[in-house]
């Protein structure tokens, strides 16, 4: 069964909304984990992860969302990342619900006990009212985010509907004691503002160790003759305990931390590739618990991490779901990574 396959960097959109779309969903999931280089084993695993997901997301969310991304878009990949997201009515005791005999909707009650079991890594926050998010991954510990290095990171990078490919992207680089997030938006959508988006992240990855001004500037020689993208370039230096960043155009970013007021980082006007009035390089400490967002105005500024308890001790994958599921603009691509200190 043939699959292409998006870039790695982006997540394949999957919407469930009623029982009739369990059976897409599952044949989708086990093609894209075929076409990675999935063993038979795993593809079913996989496969029943993603059956029992989407019944609880028409049984209990009233529909919903499943977000597939894998590590490594060539054979084999070593993991495949799933979100779960549902704005239904959520659940006030999470544990409870874990428990297989446990259900609400006239099930069997082995949902989302059978998905644990099922998974490398999972994790779920749900709550009345703030409807219900779950991550699962599959494969190996590389499907985890981090490198043993400094930084813990998730990301959702998805098309504005009907496009085939994505003018956003994103590429984390984390090294011993330095680590670099880079946020893209190619202008307007479709395969000009992908391949834009393209050049951006092979420039990244081409050079290592600029600074956030500095490579804002190599991606701006880099897109000429492109459509040209906005870009966020945010580095931390731990010996340091310092964030710096530089921004162009309509990426926003926040620097958050626990009991203390959140920080916005600031971009100028500019495309790189196109036109630049300025470039400025502004610096913060970075705190103990402290995390950051950045993403496209494919993403509300309105999102506020304090409207969800407890979220922000999630995973990186599953905070970045909660934003995308909730402040997502459909009209366009996006994206939002989200980092923090590993622990």
């Amino acid at each position: 069964m043939g699959v292409t396959l998006p870039a790695s960097h982006v997540s394949t959109s999957i919407p469930v909304l009623e029982m009739s779309g369990v059976g897409e969903a599952r044949r989708l999931a086990a093609a894209h984990a075929e076409a990675i280089g999935f063993s038979e084993t795993d593809v079913e695993r996989l496969a029943l992860v993603v059956t029992e997901a989407s019944t609880n997301l028409v049984q209990h969310g009233g529909g919903g969302e499943l977000l597939l991304r894998s590590w490594g878009s060539r054979s084999p990949a070593c993991g495949i990342e799933l979100l779960v997201l549902d704005q239904g009515p959520g659940m006030a005791n999470v544990s409870a619900c874990m428990r297989d005999g446990f259900s609400t909707g006239g099930s069997q009650g082995v949902g989302l006990g059978a998905i644990a079991r099922l998974s490398t890594t999972f994790d779920v926050f749900s709550a009345p009212g703030k409807g219900t998010a779950i991550l699962a991954c599959l494969g190996d510990s590389c499907a985890k985010g981090s490198t043993g290095a400094g930084l813990e990171w998730g990301a959702v990078c998805v098309a504005k509907r009907e496009e085939e490919v994505s003018g956003d992207a994103w590429a984390v680089r984390d090294g011993r004691g330095l680590s670099t997030i880079l946020v893209v938006d190619g202008l307007g959508h479709g395969p000009l503002a992908f391949d834009a988006a393209g050049k951006a992240l092979l420039s990244f990855g081409q050079h290592p160790g600029e600074g956030p001004e500095s490579l804002l500037r190599t991606l701006d020689a880099a897109l000429q003759g492109t459509r040209g993208a906005a870009a966020g370039v945010a580095e931390i230096q731990w010996a340091k305990r310092e964030l710096h960043f530089a921004g162009l155009g309509n990426i926003a970013g926040a620097l958050l931390a626990p009991q203390a007021k959140s920080r916005s980082l600031v971009s100028h006007n500019g495309t790189a590739g196109q036109s630049i009035d300025r470039i400025q390089e502004f610096s913060h400490p970075w705190p103990d618990g402290g995390i950051l967002v950045m993403h496209s105005d494919g993403l509300s500024n309105s999102w506020e991490l304090e409207a969800y308890p407890g979220l922000s001790q999630k995973p990186p994958s599953l905070i970045a779901g909660v934003l995308y599921r909730d402040f997502v603009r459909r009209r366009d691509d996006v994206v939002v990574v989200v980092a923090r200190e590993r622990v």
